[in-house]
């Protein structure tokens, strides 16, 4: 199998709430469970061995203590003596429940039962017995003194019982009992499976109460994160908008200086190339006609009406100049106006101004718009059509507009000759092209421009709803 080192590995899933808990909990459930059920099981071991080891005593105390009274006088015990015991342990119900019986005398040598005459070191739980006290453990059969019974027994509960001289506290022997364990462990075991199953009743109903309230919880932070999350990345994904935004505001900023002095060296341009020039020229006929008036021999009226035609055909020009450069610069009241009754006064401007026919196509459009919008679109129309205008003839010229998801796009051809798009020629057109442009980044918009041999289309992306600007 290949990997695609183009493909990062998935990464894990991360564990919820609810999973931990689960987990962390269900660990706990086990471990209280062995914990309480070898507790359980080590108090029904010592209440055993307690029991067993009272019933010893009293054993003692009623049936063994008579039969061995004669061991402070002499070192062992007569064959009466040993025969009695043994009835004793045959006959009597105690007897029944043990497996072997010694008799200690003082000094650790065993006077009955296995091993006898054997002396060994008194251990602590004889020790306590000569002492006066009943002690009982369960053993592992690993002293010396126990290797025969280890043969047939892996463990046996081992009890030593004082014995008394009648009539005093004197301790003039021990008595150790071996018990078989089967009915102790098996005691325990029942216990423990008791315990275990009504605790672990009690402790999977509680868990599984507390795993659905987790789970439920757990569930409720996961849908909020997850909406959280969305939230975050949308916040994220509008940020970076307005960075983009923020950034293209700014590089229109920078060049706004720029484009207003183009602009007022384009006005200048026109003011000295257009009406300056006629009346330059007007003045000068003036000036012809002031000189011929003062001289002998007057021109003819004939010569006079063609100075007075020529200087009023210079200052209608001027005139008409200086109104096109106004009409261009200054705005109409666009306040009033609708989306459409802005576009549309822009292309009855240009009408007006050119005489040239244009095609209008602008269906549905809403009748309300930012003020700023409205402004941009008009002079990216009036300014679009005045270049195609000048530098296409006026062929072909049309205006579509329309609104799809919150963006007003405004479209302007011709089919004239076109131009290189991406070389733009110098004056006017590049001009008219920076300032269309700027207008519309200025308001988080866009603007592209297609030329070709077919012909040029100018068009405008405009966002009606938020806009970064507001256009001069």
């Amino acid at each position: 199998m290949t990997l695609d080192p183009g493909r990062r590995p998935r990464s894990p899933r991360p564990w919820t709430l609810a999973r931990q808990y689960s987990l962390a909990s269900l660990l706990v459930l086990l471990a209280s469970l062995l914990v309480l059920g070898w507790w359980v099981g080590r108090q029904i071991e010592v209440g055993v061995t307690h029991r067993a080891a009272a019933a010893a005593a009293l054993f003692v105390e009623n049936y063994i203590v008579t039969p061995l009274q004669g061991l402070p006088a002499r070192p062992w015990l007569t064959g009466a003596e040993k025969a009695e015991l043994g009835w004793l342990l045959s006959n009597t119900p105690l007897g029944q429940d043990v497996v072997s019986i010694k008799v200690w005398a003082p000094g650790g040598r065993i006077v009955y039962g296995d091993q006898a005459g054997t002396t060994f070191e008194v251990d602590d739980e004889q020790a306590r017995a000569w002492e006066g006290e009943v002690a009982s453990g369960i053993s592992n059969l690993t002293e010396d003194e126990n290797r025969h019974l280890k043969r047939q027994h892996g463990r046996l509960l081992e009890i030593y019982a004082p014995i008394r001289q009648e009539g005093t506290d004197h301790v003039i022997a021990v008595a150790e009992f071996y018990h078989t364990v089967a009915a102790l462990e098996r005691d325990v075991r029942q216990a423990q499976l008791r315990s275990w199953a009504v605790v672990g009743s009690v402790m999977l109903l509680a868990y599984l109460l507390l795993a659905g309230l987790v789970r439920r919880g757990s569930d409720t932070i996961a849908r909020q994160q997850s909406v959280l999350n969305a939230q975050v990345a949308a916040q994220q994904a509008l940020l970076a908008q307005n960075a983009e935004l923020h950034e293209r505001v700014q590089r229109a900023a920078t060049r706004i200086a720029e484009v207003h002095e183009r602009v007022m060296e384009r006005v200048s341009s026109d003011l000295h190339d257009g009406p300056a020039q006629d009346v330059s020229y007007a003045l000068l006929r003036l000036d012809s006609l002031a000189l011929h008036a003062g001289q002998e021999g007057a021109p003819t009226r004939a010569q006079t009406q063609r100075d007075l035609d020529a200087l009023e055909r210079s200052l209608t020009r001027a005139m008409q100049a200086m109104r096109d450069l106004a009409a261009s610069v200054r705005l109409p009241d666009l306040q009033g106006l609708t989306l459409e009754g802005t576009l549309d006064r822009a292309v009855r401007d240009h009408r007006a101004r050119t005489g040239s026919e244009v095609r209008t196509d602008w269906p549905a459009l809403p009748a309300d718009a930012p003020l700023p919008v409205k402004i941009t679109a008009f002079r990216i129309v009036r300014e679009a059509l005045s270049n195609a205008f000048k530098h296409a003839g006026g062929q072909g010229q049309a205006v579509c507009a329309q609104v799809q998801g919150g963006l007003l796009t405004v479209q302007v051809t011709d089919t004239g000759p076109g131009f290189d798009a991406a070389r733009p020629a110098a004056g006017d057109r590049h001009l008219g092209l920076v300032s269309m442009r700027e207008r519309a980044e200025s308001l988080g918009g866009h603007f592209t421009v297609r030329s070709g041999p077919a012909g040029t289309t100018v068009r405008a992306e405009l966002p009606l709803t938020e806009f970064t600007g507001a256009p001069a």
